[in-house]
């Protein structure tokens, strides 16, 4: 006994922690407690190199790095048992370069040990980005260099809050060496990809290339060689960007080829030349085939406006109560909303990702197959959607080129340089009506004829920005839809014209001179003063909505029938006597498209 009590003790040091006493589903409570890992299995975003990404818990605590970071350093044991809950549950950034870590480089990958690189189930490496993802901003937010709303001082704060994250694409002007990010990027792949499990690892590459440069298609290759060398099917998700920009195809295939193989997805083999080829297919299955394409927009719904000049869709934001319809569209617009690994979308980068399945315009590649084909596809696209004109903007569309806000500015000093006519008011600042642009210079002639919805909107122009009777854009405009009757197929068209109020709302009363409402009124019987022609020849229906320029009088508001009184003269006008059957049907007037959903519940665009 007096032997064994003068043996000796182990020191406290080495003593067994009093946490791995516990039983294992009490230790993983308190991790989550700390912070290590989320309760609902939702990943947390961390920076390797130092940020913290503080979350708020369930119970009201504020999970921050700090809390766990001495249980790391407690001991070996405890250590590997924490590290492996953490970087197998949490998605996990570096970036090679950002203006608030130091030093430069990949270095925070090197610190890591063995086990916990085998651990490691969400890593996004950032060589590069002209287009950032903000830590203060939600997850699918993407801040693209340039951009209008971005460079404001508005909500969205990029001037204020993560300007300094933009960089400029590599090989382009000012950009870091491409060389140094190419080297550090293979030294920190060469240890990691190796080391990761076959089949746990997502890994999500950032590198923004300037498509332009000569030397871009070759160093994008040199930046994806580490993937392109690994085993087939090493990865269990592979998401790369090769460019802040969609156009560059070439990049959009090499990121795509590269993913495919890491991943070990399915490639599309050798058609057997004893198989059909789409053109031998009868036109019936042809049509119903291309029906199954990008041609189809999954709101059935394209817009086009003066200030995108190019062919948009729009995600309807939603209230609680989705419609099975709409739900099943929701899944084409906006693949990196609430994904921690940020923008890897294929409509907005040329990059690729499984998430992404948003709608993109339809590639050319369709179209130069042959004749037939390109008429087919035309059909299919200009028949199978309706189209919404806008004059000027859609995710603001009550605002004008000359008036920004919603609070009427006074006009400026007569002589003095601005959007001013001669007597010293605004003019319309276009030459052409967008309407006149899309009908003439954007649908090919051939397919004017498969148009089978056309809604023409105009923002809440001032009384002094309303293009007048001889205005250049009006006479343009009374000239297009002169010709207009034989190239539509107006027997198959529904024509929809709209100008919105002053408000977002639509419900506030702006008072104006009896001047200013007659000038406004004159503006809108000069839009449609060439219609009739289209009624006359078979156009199947028209409808007008337009906001009523309320009068200033001493007596009360005029009563909202007068803005009906209004829609009904003007569609008496344009139909004729074909108006009193134009509702006979039964149908009546087809609802209202996704951006005025937009328009009085705010934007959400895409």
């Amino acid at each position: 006994m007096a032997r064994a009590s003068n043996a000796p003790r182990p020191s406290p040091s080495r003593s067994r922690s009093p946490l791995l006493g516990l039983a294992p589903d009490i230790r993983l409570r308190v991790y989550r407690y700390l912070g290590l890992a989320s309760w609902d299995g939702a990943p947390f975003s961390f920076d390797l190199r130092g940020g913290r990404r503080v979350e708020e818990s369930p119970y009201g605590i504020r999970l921050d790095p700090i809390h766990f970071h001495g249980l790391l350093l407690s001991c070996r044991t405890i250590y590997a048992e924490a590290g492996a809950l953490l970087y197998s549950t949490n998605c996990f950034v570096v970036h090679y370069y950002s203006p608030f870590q130091s030093p430069l480089g990949l270095s925070s990958l090197a610190a890591l040990t063995d086990a916990s690189l085998r651990s490691l189930s969400n890593l996004k490496i950032v060589l590069n980005q002209a287009a950032c993802h903000p830590p203060d901003h939600d997850t699918h937010y993407c801040c693209r260099q340039g951009n209008v709303e971005c460079d404001s001082s508005s909500l969205l704060g990029c001037r204020k809050r993560h300007r300094d994250l933009h960089q400029p694409p590599l090989l382009g002007d000012g950009a870091l060496p491409a060389a140094d990010a190419q080297r550090e990027w293979h030294t920190a792949a060469d240890r990691l990809l190796p080391l990761a499990s076959p089949g746990r690892l997502t890994l999500s590459l950032v590198c923004d290339i300037d498509p332009r440069h000569p030397l871009a298609l070759e160093l994008a290759k040199a930046i994806l060689a580490p993937i392109r060398r690994l085993p087939r099917a090493h990865l269990r998700e592979c998401r790369i960007r090769l460019a802040d920009t969609p156009d560059s195809h070439l990049f959009k295939q090499l990121a795509q080829d590269t993913a495919t193989h890491a991943c070990g997805l399915p490639t599309p083999g050798t058609q057997p030349t004893d198989i059909s080829t789409l053109a031998s297919l009868p036109r019936e299955l042809r049509l119903r085939i291309l029906e199954y394409t990008d041609l189809v927009t999954p709101r059935k719904q394209v817009t086009w406006s003066r200030q995108d000049r190019a062919y948009v869709v729009y995600r309807l934001r939603h209230d609680e109560d989705i419609k099975p319809e709409e739900l099943h569209a929701d899944q084409f617009f906006e693949c990196a909303r609430d994904r921690p690994e940020g923008c890897f979308c294929a409509r907005r980068h040329a990059a690729f990702s499984r998430a992404c399945r948003c709608w993109v315009p339809p590639g050319p590649d369709l179209f130069l197959v042959c004749r037939t084909l390109c008429r087919e596809a035309q059909y299919v696209f200009f028949s199978s959607n309706r189209f919404i004109i806008h004059d000027y903007k859609v995710a603001y569309p009550w605002c004008t080129p000359s008036h920004p806000g919603w609070q009427r500015e006074p006009l400026p000093v007569p002589g003095q340089d601005g959007p001013m006519s001669p007597g010293g008011h605004y003019r319309y600042p276009f030459p052409r009506l967008a309407a006149s642009e899309f009908l003439c210079d954007v649908v090919p002639a051939s397919a004017l004829a498969y148009i089978r919805f056309l809604e023409l909107t105009f923002p809440a122009y001032l009384p002094e920005t309303w293009p007048s009777n001889d205005h250049p854009a009006m006479r343009d405009w009374w000239a297009v839809a002169k010709g207009l009757p034989d190239k539509l197929n107006l027997s198959g068209l529904t024509l929809r014209m709209i100008a919105v109020d002053m408000t977002n709302q639509g419900n506030d009363v702006d008072l104006r001179s009896i001047e200013e409402h007659r000038t406004i009124l004159k503006a809108y019987e000069g839009l449609v003063k060439p219609l009739p022609q289209l009624a006359e020849r078979g156009l199947a229906r028209f409808y007008a909505h337009f906001a009523y320029p309320w009068m200033e009088s001493p007596g009360p508001y005029p009563e909202w029938s007068e803005k009906k009184a209004l829609k009904d003269s003007l569609e008496r006008f344009v139909m004729g006597a074909r108006y009193e059957t134009m509702y006979a049907e039964g149908e009546g007037e087809p609802v209202p498209c996704d951006w005025d959903h937009m328009y009085h519940f705010g934007p959400y665009w895409y």
